[in-house]
Parts: C-alpha cells; sequence; structure tokens
C-alpha cells in the first residue's frame, strides 16, 4: 500500500520535471520567426595562394534569416586568427563565400564560422596542404613600355567563361615594393557582353601591381600584371656663336640626384631575324653623359655644354640610381647640327 502511494506522488514530480526541460526549448522555438533556423556552414578549401596570403573557401546556407561569416585561422585548432566578419541577406539557398586571409602557412588550421539571430555554427576543420589550386579566368594585357611619371594608362583584359558578360568587377593595386596588401582603386565597373574590360588610372606615381577582382562573396582574381612607373625627362637646347657648341639641358621628375644622364644619338640599323627586332630600323647610341643635380624636392636638373661631331636626331636618357619605384626615362627627341669639319678635330 505504502509503496502505490509512494509511486502517486513520484509520478507528477517526473512530469514536472520533464516539462522543466522542455520549456526553454518550447520558448526558444516559440520566440522563433517561421522558418529560421541556425546557419549551415561548410568549410571549403583553399585558392590564390601567394606567399603568406590565400583566399578561404566555404558555402553557408543563411537558414532563413541575415547571417554574420567569418574564417578561423591558425597554427592549431586553437586558431588565433580570424578574417573580417562579412554578411549575407535572409535567404535559404546555400552560397559560396571566400575570404581573403593574411599571415596563412601551408599547415595552418582554419574553418569557417557562421551565426544569425537563431544560433552559431561552425563548419569542420580543415588542414591546409600545399596542391594545385584552379586558374582565374582573367585574361590581363600585359604593358610592353612604361608609363611616364603622373601619365594615364588604361588597364585592359578580358574574363572569359561562364557568366563572363555583365560582371562586376572591381581594380586593386599594391605600389612598389608591393608588400602592401592589395587596395581597391577607383570604382567598381561591368565587363562587356564578350567580358572585355579596361580600367582607367588618370595617375601613375609609381611603379604598381594591379589585379582584377569580382565582387562575389567568393572572389575570382586576375593574375599579376606590374605597370613600371618611367622618370618623366624634359630635353631642352641653347646654341651658342660657334656651330655645333651647344647647351644640352633639363629636368627629372622626381627627383633623382646623381641619375646618370646620356645624351643619345638615333642610327639607322639593319632589322634583325626575330619577331621583336624585325620591325627596329634603328636605335641609340650614347654620345655624351652627366648626372643630375638637386633642383627642389620634387625635381633635379642636368646640364652639360658639348661639341656636337655628328648631328641628328638627339634624346637624352636618365637611369635612376635605384631601380624598382621608378624606370628608366627618356625625352622627347630634339634636332642637333653638327660642328663645322675643322672644328672637329
Amino acid at each position: 500500500m505504502s509503496s502505490r502511494k509512494t509511486r502517486h506522488r513520484l509520478i507528477p514530480a517526473v512530469a514536472l520535471a520533464v516539462a522543466a526541460a522542455l520549456a526553454p526549448a518550447s520558448i526558444s522555438a516559440a520566440a522563433r520567426p517561421a522558418g529560421v533556423g541556425i546557419p549551415s556552414v561548410v568549410t571549403g578549401g583553399v585558392s590564390h595562394v601567394q606567399a603568406t596570403s590565400a583566399t578561404l573557401l566555404g558555402a553557408v546556407d543563411p537558414r532563413g534569416a541575415a547571417t554574420t561569416y567569418y574564417f578561423q585561422y591558425g597554427p592549431t585548432i586553437a586558431y588565433g586568427k580570424q578574417t573580417t566578419p562579412a554578411s549575407l541577406p535572409a535567404g535559404t539557398v546555400r552560397v559560396k563565400v571566400g575570404q581573403a586571409a593574411t599571415g596563412f602557412l601551408p599547415g595552418y588550421h582554419y574553418r569557417l564560422v557562421a551565426s544569425n539571430s537563431a544560433g552559431a555554427k561552425q563548419g569542420k576543420d580543415r588542414t591546409f596542404a600545399l596542391t594545385k589550386v584552379a586558374k582565374g579566368k582573367f585574361t590581363l594585357t600585359k604593358p610592353t613600355t612604361a608609363t611616364v611619371y603622373g601619365g594615364a594608362l588604361n588597364v585592359n583584359g578580358v574574363l572569359s567563361g561562364a557568366g563572363n558578360a555583365g560582371r562586376k568587377i572591381v581594380l586593386q593595386e599594391s605600389p612598389f615594393p608591393f608588400l602592401a596588401p592589395f587596395a581597391t582603386t577607383g570604382v567598381p565597373i561591368v565587363t562587356s557582353s564578350t567580358g572585355a574590360f579596361s580600367f582607367h588610372v588618370a595617375r601613375l606615381l609609381t611603379s604598381t601591381q594591379y589585379r582584377i577582382s569580382t565582387l562575389d562573396p567568393r572572389p575570382l582574381y586576375s593574375s599579376l600584371v606590374t605597370v613600371d612607373a618611367a622618370l618623366r625627362v624634359t630635353l631642352k637646347v641653347r646654341t651658342s656663336s660657334h656651330k655645333g657648341l651647344v647647351r644640352l639641358y633639363g629636368t627629372v621628375t622626381p627627383a633623382s640626384v646623381g641619375a646618370r644622364v646620356t645624351f643619345q644619338l638615333r642610327k639607322a640599323v639593319r632589322p634583325g631575324n626575330t619577331e621583336k627586332t624585325s620591325e627596329r630600323t634603328s636605335k641609340f647610341a650614347t654620345q655624351f653623359s652627366t648626372k643630375t643635380k638637386r633642383a627642389t624636392k620634387t625635381l633635379s636638373r642636368f646640364s652639360a655644354i658639348v661639341t656636337v661631331q655628328k648631328g641628328g636626331t638627339y634624346r637624352a636618357e636618365v637611369t635612376p640610381t635605384k631601380k624598382g619605384a621608378f624606370a628608366t626615362g627618356d625625352s622627347a627627341t630634339v634636332l642637333l647640327h653638327s660642328a663645322p669639319a675643322s672644328s672637329k678635330h
């Protein structure tokens, strides 16, 4: 009899405990909007590996609510680093995502993390090993000559493959010495119906590396193209009462003190037998030289008094003291007359 009473007393107690355990879940589900769930997360592979940076890939299903995502990475499963959080609008379709990770090395662990109003979810941990990565579908036109300091240029190319038309893309740059992370310059443009594009750069102030990036959650990058900034050189001539005796002078921008200046005469040459030399009909040969001197913070000057032994078309060529930030620059040509035969000896 007593055991029955005890059994009857326990039943309500068990029921209350079960109800208490279920209550928080029921309240949470009731407070959650219909159709909203914790994000679905998949950690993907790695692309665009360059030195100590790479793009980490993955996929996120927002499960009906605006979702924030980022990647964690580091030498162990404690990670220690993470990318800048990005967001996806509410939706129920899995979206491919990708983010750049700096200081990312072979052997590092990484995973994708996403959260919304329903909760957070971590993707599976993956370890990065050097493997062959897929090549991009961008083709950039490589410049054949340097761009004069302060001059304008166009970065042209084509995006091939499916979905290449009407794609929104941006131009990114990393100035010499090419150590800074790539940063977007200018405004986005849209590829043509054939995938062609052209970015205009108004002023080039130092040698710069460029690349193109799509504006997708998982960006597609082009290979790098380096545009050299050549010194801006001016050349002027002042004649004297003695025929053939002239003063050659000019400026170099930006300032490059101690740079070698050569005054070169254009000479006719026989065309070569290679594709590169077959159309060459002339070359410049050095006749005189000097060095630049300080003038202002922004430019240097040079000057030389010479006796012109061979008349013809001349130019001034200036080679910077340190190569890298700037390339050799040439002036426009000038016509010089030679000294009389008696003065050449």
